[in-house]
């Protein structure tokens, strides 16, 4: 993605002013797809990544209820409050955490009720999360306004996309025209209809099912449009509903086989694929690790890749340890790990299945659970960010790199310089002018971060700046511009600063970096000294690279009042305002370089000079 578009909400997702800090979830650009990708408005190519979970009371360990309370009214905002903390984590880039999506489970402790009254086909027998016989329609339409929409608008407030799968998992064999469909069509037509879900279709998209095994005609046959003839009346429901974002449809053996959607598609706008992917799989395990073949058999079972966006919606992995195991679903024996579904590590299965991932580059991934990204406890108990497994392991003497956590903290890490959404609506102009901290509309940036708005005036420029967003200069050029010429970066309001006002500067093109970031709540002018900047974690930010510069709000929609900035020798006067040395006979000296301080230079390097009394960048 080219550097000069406007980095919004990635993945990355949570600016470096605070772990805590939040983005409005208005303004997550939507995505929609184009050919085999995800899009934003711009049209850059987006992949996301990040975790699934579900709020239960069992799944959540009882962290926010417990067992006799259950899920009940009462507890609501406990559950809304403890998903609130995971996101807050997940997408706590200080401490390493890049994550851009979650997908929500719509989870049936709140959509079932106490009796069987949703009739079941008598061919698509289920127990536990299959048995859909308690559904309730009222109780999801309430729990979609009361829990799901509040989780999902925390997750958004967070920079994170949605999926939304629908209750449960699907019973073993289910029938076009079965009562299973009949289910779905139901589950999405409600929510489908709430104006929460439909205002914020392009944040948050939908997962049809979750693991169908075997998919039927209606009379027990199997053919290439089975597939396309269950699936596509409820894609065609949601259409008609007004939803129109990206909705991903389910293969059958637990979403990992989708050849018979190569000749029968589901039809429509926004329309992309959800897999799962786990060791053993695509005939990839750490006994059978090549990622030439992971490639290769992931695209013959998923030939839709192709032809459109793919999310594995369930992956994890761990190294084995002593234990007892389980059998998967397909009836293979898994070694006991660490705590995950599946047992392999990174180093061999990892390696093949991230292959995957970078040769096709349309894959969005989420990890099973956040407690395959993160450790839970240790976040909530003790305010770490701390990936999954990697103190278990280590306390072990085993390598925390083999697990998903410590690999995905990096992985996503790496996605996150390349793989966001942005919104694109400022061009530069290419040439540095002579004053770099220029307020003009052709080279001061707007929206280095959401849509903030500058309205610029000879004695002044009026910013008002979006809650964390980001107005200010990027510098294109991949070496940035060079200060290490000057003493220091002066600021002049007109009005004296709010509180939670900064200025924040960077080396690097990465805006979820960490920045040199200055205070500038209750003051008028501020001055920068250019060779003392560190990030809060001590880091020196190297003045002779400077790629970004901007001003930014913590917390609250702010106004600031612009009146000059500048370079400065001397912290008062404007740097690049000063005329050029004179000989001694009172001419300028022809071709000779002068820095800004007077100071002849025989072999100037990057920066701005005096050259014939005019002002001269060298690049």
């Amino acid at each position: 993605m080219k550097l000069k578009n406007i980095l919004l909400a990635l993945a990355t997702c949570v600016s470096s002013l605070s772990a805590t800090a939040q983005v409005s979830y208005g303004t997550l650009p939507p995505l929609h797809v184009d050919g085999n990708y995800l899009k934003d408005p711009s049209g850059n190519k987006v992949v996301l990544h990040g975790v699934m979970d579900t709020p239960s009371p069992y799944f959540n360990n009882y962290r926010w209820t417990t067992w006799a309370e259950g899920c009940s009214d009462s507890k609501i905002s406990s559950c809304v409050n403890y998903f609130n903390k995971l996101f807050t984590a997940i997408t706590d880039s200080t401490s390493g955490a890049y994550c851009s999506i979650f997908r929500l489970h719509l989870d049936p402790c709140w959509t079932n009720g106490s009796t069987k009254s949703w009739p079941v086909d008598s061919r698509e027998p289920g127990d536990s999360e299959a048995d859909i016989s308690k559904y309730s329609g009222t109780r999801l339409t309430k729990y979609m306004k009361m829990l799901y929409w509040r989780i999902a608008q925390q997750a958004m407030k967070h920079g994170l996309y949605v999926i939304m799968r629908p209750p449960g998992v699907c019973p073993h064999d289910i029938y076009v025209d079965g009562g299973y469909q009949k289910y779905l069509m139901d589950v999405w037509d409600r929510v489908t209809k709430n104006d929460s879900i439909l205002k914020y279709s392009g944040q948050i998209s939908i997962e049809l099912a979750n693991e169908p095994v075997n998919i039927h005609n209606a009379n027990g046959t199997d053919t290439d449009q089975t597939f396309h003839d269950f699936f596509q009346p409820i894609v065609d429901k949601i259409r008609e509903n007004g939803f129109k974002g990206v909705i991903w449809v389910p293969g059958s053996g637990w979403q990992s086989n989708y050849r018979p959607y190569a000749k029968c598609p589901i039809t429509g706008d926004n329309i992309g694929y959800a897999v799962h992917n786990y060791a053993g799989w695509y005939g990839n395990s750490d006994n059978s690790c090549d990622p030439t073949k992971a490639i290769t058999e992931f695209g013959n079972s998923v030939p839709i890749i192709r032809t459109n966006p793919i999310v594995i919606t369930e992956v994890d992995w761990s190294p084995e340890k002593p234990g007892t195991g389980h059998y998967n679903e397909h009836g293979d024996w898994v070694t006991s790990n660490y705590g995950t579904w599946a047992t392999a590590t990174t180093s061999k299965w990892g390696k093949a299945y991230k292959a995957i991932l970078d040769h096709y580059g349309n894959v969005s991934m989420t990890l099973t659970g956040t407690g395959d990204f993160i450790d839970i406890d240790d976040y909530i108990n003790h305010k770490k960010v701390t990936p999954a497994f990697k103190t278990a392991m280590e306390a072990k003497g085993v390598d925390p790199h083999e697990a998903c956590g410590v690999a995905c903290f990096e992985w996503y890490a790496d996605y996150a310089k390349v793989n966001y959404a942005a919104f694109e609506r400022y061009q530069p102009m290419q040439e540095v002018p002579e004053n770099p901290f220029e307020r003009s509309k052709e080279w001061f940036n707007p929206t280095i971060l959401y849509e903030n708005s500058a309205t610029h005036m000879a004695a002044m420029s009026t910013l008002k700046l979006k809650q964390n967003g980001c107005a200010g200069w990027r510098f294109e050029n991949e070496e940035g511009i060079d200060l290490s010429s000057y003493n220091y970066l002066v600021i002049r309001l007109q009005r004296n600063a709010v509180k939670n006002t900064f200025f924040r500067i960077y080396d690097t093109s990465n805006y979820w970096a960490e920045p040199y970031l200055c205070d500038i709540g209750l003051k008028k002018e501020i001055k920068i000294d250019l060779r003392e900047m560190q990030t809060a974690s001590g880091t020196k930010v190297d003045p002779s690279h400077i790629r970004i510069a901007g001003f930014t709000s913590v917390g609250a929609d702010q106004t600031l009042y612009v009146k000059d900035v500048f370079l400065s020798m001397d912290g008062e006067t404007d740097a690049t305002g000063i005329e050029a040395p004179m000989a001694s006979e009172g001419k300028t000296e022809k071709d000779v370089y002068f820095d800004l301080s007077g100071r002849r230079v025989t072999n100037p390097t990057k920066g701005i000079y005096i050259v014939n009394g005019k002002k001269v960048f060298v690049q």
